[in-house]
């Protein structure tokens, strides 16, 4: 995010908190794992490809070119490969899995949860919004105070709304919507009032993932 994105979420964090007794943590990661098999398994799936299309070609089409120069393809094909499935998002998510991803988002998710110190707050009542870009999916973590009073789908508006921001490249707008939902379901769950110490901060957590 931008500089000017970072601080509309934070604005809209300190916003939310201002009437909250729970704290509220949106974080985003560009994904969640470096998925180092997506490298091998499209290498695999390009030489694969190549050696198919160059027998394909053979029996319809003869080939009259050099075997030598012909089989330079291959590897061609497997760095093609490669570069696809570490860099382009559509064919990295298709050599991941969808299994896979879900695994990945949820540990990474469940790793902020507890490195950052959100489970540590006084209250316990800390809630993590933990969006992961490539994998196209978001999570909301509430520590146990907040969970022992709101069920799992009290988040699935927040969760609905960030996966569609998001997917438009609006990120900041999809976490600053997220953030006025949750609050949202804090306030219905009884989580009005005076505000805490603030133990987390406003601002909003960044990483890679690789």
């Amino acid at each position: 995010m931008t500089a000017e994105e970072r601080e509309k979420v934070r604005a809209a964090v300190a916003k939310a908190e201002a009437g909250l007794t729970a704290e509220i943590v949106p974080c985003i990661f560009a994904q969640s794992s470096p998925y180092p098999e997506s490298v091998w398994a499209g290498a695999g799936a390009g030489m694969s490809l190549a050696v198919a299309a160059l027998f394909l070609l053979d029996v319809f089409y003869p080939l009259w070119a050099p075997l030598s120069r012909l089989i330079l393809s291959v590897p061609a094909a497997g760095l093609l490969g490669a570069a696809l499935g570490r860099w382009w998002g559509p064919v990295k998510r298709a050599l991941i899995g969808g299994r896979r991803m879900e695994e990945a988002v949820a540990r990474r998710a469940k790793e902020i949860f507890f490195d950052r110190g959100i489970a540590r707050t006084a209250g316990r009542d800390g809630v993590l919004i933990f969006a992961s870009l490539l994998e196209r999916r978001v999570v909301v973590l509430p520590d146990e105070a907040v969970r022992a009073k709101t069920p799992p789908a009290a988040w699935d508006a927040a969760v609905a709304t960030t996966t569609t921001l998001a997917a438009e490249g609006r990120v900041a707008d999809g976490l600053c919507a997220a953030v006025e939902k949750i609050a949202d379901a804090l306030t219905a769950a009884g989580f009005a009032g005076r505000p805490n110490a603030n133990e987390l901060g406003d601002d909003p957590l960044t990483g890679d993932g690789r």
